[in-house]
């Protein structure tokens, strides 16, 4: 198949490959109350930075939660992930691979993690750069003004979240609280499953200690949803997509990731050099090197979604990869920091199963049957993929339905830059592929076949992104490639393509204000339901009493008394009483010896838990 683009085959995705990818961290406008609740946008993420959630800094990240009100409330997933600025130098270990550079270094934010080098956040408490992220579909509305706050939490942290949607309008709201301790931000929920294993690891090794930063580690890791199955067999690469939502057949539709980096027409570079497998690939006598750089930077498995972050591509060891998973889509972003190189391109190569299914993208909605044989397209215009503009492609059929939005944004560059390359779509269906032209894509793994072979690249040069190597007349310019793919039913259409761009393409927003929910409190009402009672002196009397919490919250310790002239005093505690119960206590005072015949008022009074003391009296008759 012809390829969309010019010369669409020697675009490559090299080191710059490092560069497919994320729409992850979505940046999000101020206020816009426009709903996050339609339905069409229940699958979608919501981020956001500390800094934009007022009222909950300095909280430890497991006792953030979230609630929305349906009437009542309801509590929901919500997930902090913490980020920090670390030195990249410190994200490879002392004795350095070769093309780290052991004298110059610059700092970089990047996800947390105590499992690996990037090492746990400086300050363990909720900070400005630590993300925030709940579904749109977890939202509701507004809590009435006389709502009080939910169980479990600080009344005094709420935090109203109100989400927009630039598609749509109205309104939806989610609450942030600091728990008391007692509630899992989870919500008892797990949207994602991320299974990280390296295979060649024994029970006491460690990403910080033993991971192969100039060797293969090979990996049997899975991310598991409702929606779709993904497998990994190292750093960059996958092997593996099962679509297992709406009546999809589950079957294996991926050959590999394909990234390439010098021309497609050669496997110089790839996601195979790129993860130190050089003997993996189809090529006879690829380059040997042992310039594998390569460092796990985050390995985290959410309740909302879960995050593989990595550096390390060659001699770009500073590229960064992140994928983060949510129920029905991935987001990556690639961040190419390296030397120039030419034609860097990065696609998704489906295999045999995806026989009989149709791709189609923006330019070709009507679509072409995957089958083997070369297509002719209509090429995607370069100006439809730069700066945050996204690129629809998409693989339907009856295996599900894979919808990738495409985008890179850039900075720094002149236009003598310009000059020397533009972005270009690809996509290519040929189940005999060779290098011979350049309109052809050279195989360097998996089933050495191109079945609907789509994603896109940089057709020329583009300039140095390396910060180490920048120089006050020539600065690093920057260049970040995002994808976002949905996984969906069977037989996808153009138009839900198209609806998905738009979504992609405008992220739901949000903004927080006070919550302003009055606090949950306790309240005590008695009862003394042993009205009168016939006692002589010296002997014990039984007193039933009724106490009861008609209040929105626990009271505690709250200690119940009967006195009276003629009695001792007599006291019982009740260590807890939950809202809205009522529990029976039996006293039991002994009339004094000496008290006299005839009747006496006893009086009941319950304090403590933090309520007004309360009472209730009761008549005993004293016989001789």
């Amino acid at each position: 198949m012809c390829l969309m683009g010019r010369d669409l085959a020697r675009k490559t995705f090299a080191r710059s490959m490092a560069v497919l990818g994320l729409a992850a961290v979505i940046s999000f406008g101020s206020a816009g109350v426009a709903g996050a609740a339609p339905a069409d946008r229940a699958d979608d993420p919501v981020v956001l930075k500390g800094s934009q959630v007022a009222g909950l800094e300095g909280i430890a990240p497991n006792r953030i939660v979230a609630f929305k009100w349906n009437g009542a409330w309801e509590q929901v997933p919500v997930q902090v992930d913490e980020r920090h600025v670390v030195s990249v130098r410190n994200l490879y270990p002392a004795d350095p691979p070769g093309y780290v550079n052991d004298d110059v270094s610059f700092d970089l934010e990047v996800y947390a993690d105590p499992k690996t080098r990037s090492g746990a956040d400086e300050d363990p408490n909720l900070d400005a750069n630590d993300e925030i992220s709940f579904m749109g579909g977890d939202t509701g509305g507004v809590a009435p003004g006389n709502a009080v706050a939910p169980k479990g939490v600080v009344a005094s942290s709420g935090t109203r979240i109100d989400v927009g949607d630039p598609l749509d309008t109205g309104s939806a709201q989610l609450y942030l609280f600091s728990s008391d301790g007692t509630l899992d931000p989870s919500a008892g929920k797990d949207y994602v499953d991320y299974d990280f294993k390296l295979t060649n690891f024994g029970a006491n090794d460690t990403l910080i200690d033993n991971y192969g930063f100039s060797d293969p580690n090979p990996e049997d890791s899975s991310v598991t949803t409702p929606n779709y199955q993904l497998h990994f067999i190292d750093r960059w690469m996958e092997d593996e997509m099962k679509i297992k939502t709406g009546g999809a057949s589950d079957a294996d539709i991926l050959d590999r990731e394909g990234v390439s980096a010098g021309g497609l027409g050669g496997c110089t570079r790839s996601e195979y050099t790129f993860s130190g497998n050089w003997g993996m690939d189809a090529t006879t006598g690829n380059d040997e090197n042992t310039d594998d750089e390569g460092t796990m930077i985050a390995v985290k498995d959410g309740s909302v979604r879960a995050i593989r972050s990595y550096m390390g591509a060659n001699s770009g060891p500073y590229v960064e990869d992140d994928h983060i998973f949510y129920a029905d889509r991935e987001d990556r972003r690639v961040y190419a920091r390296v030397h120039p190189i030419p034609e860097m391109y990065v696609w998704t190569d489906y295999n045999e199963s995806a026989i009989g299914m149709t791709y189609r993208d923006e330019m070709n909605q009507d679509g072409v049957e995957i089958d083997g044989v070369p297509d002719t397209l209509d090429p995607v215009p370069p100006a439809a993929i730069e700066n945050g503009k996204y690129l629809w492609q998409q693989v339907a059929g009856s295996h599900g339905t894979v919808t990738t939005m495409v985008s890179a944004t850039t900075g720094g560059l002149t236009p003598q830059d310009r000059e020397n390359f533009q972005f270009a779509g690809y996509y290519l269906d040929n189940s005999s592929p060779s290098s011979d032209s350049h309109d052809k894509e050279r195989q360097c793994g998996g089933d050495l076949k191109a079945y609907g072979a789509s994603g896109f690249g940089i057709d020329g040069t583009y300039p140095s992104t390396d910060p180490i190597l920048a120089t006050p007349t020539s600065p690093a310019r920057s260049l970040s490639v995002d994808r976002i793919r949905y996984f969906g039913a069977p037989n996808g259409t153009a138009a839900e393509a198209g609806a998905l761009r738009d979504r992609a393409q405008n992220p739901l927003g949000a903004s927080s204000v006070a919550a302003g929910v009055k606090a949950r409190s306790a309240a005590v009402k008695v009862k003394v339901q042993t009205k009168k009672s016939k006692s002589k002196p010296g002997k014990k009397l039984k007193l039933k009493v009724k106490v009861s919490n008609p209040g929105t919250a626990d009271a505690k310790k709250l200690k119940v008394c009967v006195t009276g002239k003629a009695i001792r005093k007599s006291c019982k505690t009740v260590a807890s009483l939950a809202s809205g119960k009522s529990k029976i206590v039996t006293l039991k005072p002994k009339v004094k010896r000496k008290a006299k015949k005839g009747k006496s008022k006893l009086t009941v009074k319950v304090t403590g838990g933090g309520v007004k003391a309360v009472r209730g009296t009761s008549r005993l008759t004293i016989k001789r």
